[in-house]
This record gives structure tokens, C-alpha cells and sequence, in this order.
């Protein structure tokens, strides 16, 4: 009998621990994604478009810029115009708000080819 008690509760031990490490990797990942654009660059907002693949907004001194991230490396695509609020993660979807700003950034684009003509 004693020895059913101790497996169950180490069990019930080795569970509580894994759920334990889950929430505070989860806990520490929101906080190094606020944490990380403390200086001159900040990721304003990102969109995953596949596996280990995403674009991203991000700010440097007053300029935005449209980057490319890929298991290949990182390019830049695209230099954005206009203002780019960043979001907070916490609670949003995200990918709401990038969808907008692609679609201002098209807009963008469309006027200055009309302009061109």
C-alpha cells in the first residue's frame, strides 16, 4: 500500500512540476518580448506565415521597416511609411492588426503609383 501511495504522489510530483516550468516559460517569454525593444529598436507588431517563418514591424530610431524572418536568415523588404502603433500582446490576436497594417501600406503603394502616372 505504501508503496502504490509513493508512485502515485510522485506522479502527482512530476506532473505539478511540468505544469509549473509550461506557465513560468510562458510567463517569461511575454515578458523578454516587452523587455526587448528597450533601446533604439522595437518589434512593433508580427505575423507568423508558416513554420519558423514571419514578417515582422519593427521601429529603428523613427523609421519602420518590414522584415522578413526565415530559418535562411533575415532580410529587410521594405522600408514602411506612416505611423505604426505597437501593440499589446497580452489578450490581442495579433495578426488583426498587421493585416491592417498591410493594407495601409498597400494603400500606400496604389497612391503612389496613381501619383505616377
Amino acid at each position: 500500500m505504501n508503496d502504490l501511495i509513493s508512485i502515485v504522489s510522485g506522479i502527482l510530483v512530476l506532473i505539478l512540476i511540468l505544469l509549473m516550468a509550461y506557465f513560468a516559460s510562458r510567463f517569461l517569454g511575454k515578458n523578454y518580448m516587452r523587455s526587448i525593444g528597450n533601446g533604439h529598436m522595437r518589434i512593433i507588431d508580427q505575423f507568423a506565415i508558416g513554420q519558423d517563418r514571419s514578417l515582422l514591424i519593427i521601429k529603428i530610431k523613427e523609421k519602420y521597416y518590414l522584415i522578413g524572418s526565415a530559418p535562411g536568415g533575415i532580410q529587410m523588404l521594405t522600408e514602411l511609411e506612416g505611423e505604426f502603433e505597437e501593440q499589446d500582446r497580452v489578450g490581442t490576436s495579433g495578426s488583426e492588426s498587421f493585416a491592417q497594417y498591410i493594407k495601409r501600406y498597400r494603400d500606400q503603394l496604389e497612391k503612389g503609383k496613381d501619383h505616377s502616372k
